[in-house]
């Protein structure tokens, strides 16, 4: 990845101009963000060529960092050797972890569908979502839908409605905070969704509940899991 050394091919080709084969759409602010931290997170993800060297590495690779300009990100090994590239002799991308083109899709929507459950959607739209994983946000909704058979707004929808369920049914909390806790933004919206995808309004499932005691210390939660426990 170093700077210095003969100068390599100049490389124009995009990833998968001529292959049939399924490609990642890289974001590349993001991959050289991530060369920059050397993100583990990224191992395998990834690999970043320079023209100025004609060398290829992992994201983590331990050498000085190349400038953005000479950076071209590629989603396998084999993408960045046709392009002209030849293997780190350092970083070694031989050993780069889970570098199928298969297992980073899945990873990357699994990636996504953990910030989706941590409400990064309440406050970024989906192109920052996507950013944050490395993607477009495009190929982000095609490998969604890959993995999960739903696209990621589908999915956040969902989570939040079962958030709001949950929050109705074990806790006391007003329906106005619920609205705003499950990432509704108000209690029309939480209305609407229950109706579109419940058939019922919100307020069923607090009448159908028992009555919950009331804390100062906050709502206690059931939370699911898989047994054996340990």
């Amino acid at each position: 990845m170093s700077e210095s050394g003969e100068r390599g091919p100049r490389v124009g080709t995009t990833l998968g101009r001529e292959s049939t084969a399924p490609t990642m759409h890289l974001d590349h602010d993001a991959c050289y963000h991530a060369v920059q931290s050397r993100d583990r997170r990224f191992d395998g993800w990834f690999f970043v060529g320079v023209t100025s060297t004609g060398v290829y590495c992992r994201p983590i690779c331990a050498v000085r960092t190349p400038l953005q300009k000479n950076c071209r990100f590629f989603a396998t090994a084999a993408a960045a050797e046709k392009a002209g590239f030849r293997p780190c002799l350092r970083c070694r991308p031989e050993l780069a972890p889970g570098h199928s083109l298969a297992e980073m899709s899945s990873s990357l929507a699994r990636a996504a569908a953990r910030m989706i459950d941590e409400g990064f959607l309440q406050q970024h739209d989906l192109a920052a979502l996507a950013a944050a994983v490395g993607v477009t946000d495009r190929h982000l909704r095609r490998i969604f839908r890959a993995e999960f058979d739903v696209s990621p707004i589908e999915y956040a929808q969902t989570q939040r409605l079962l958030l709001a369920k949950q929050l109705l049914t074990d806790t006391d909390m007003p329906v106005g905070d619920i609205a705003y806790a499950a990432g509704f933004g108000s209690v029309r919206r939480l209305n609407s969704g229950f109706a579109e995808h419940y058939g019922f309004a919100p307020t069923r499932l607090r009448t159908r509940a028992a009555p919950v005691p009331r804390s100062d210390d906050g709502a206690t939660l059931m939370l699911g899991y898989r047994p054996p426990f340990a």
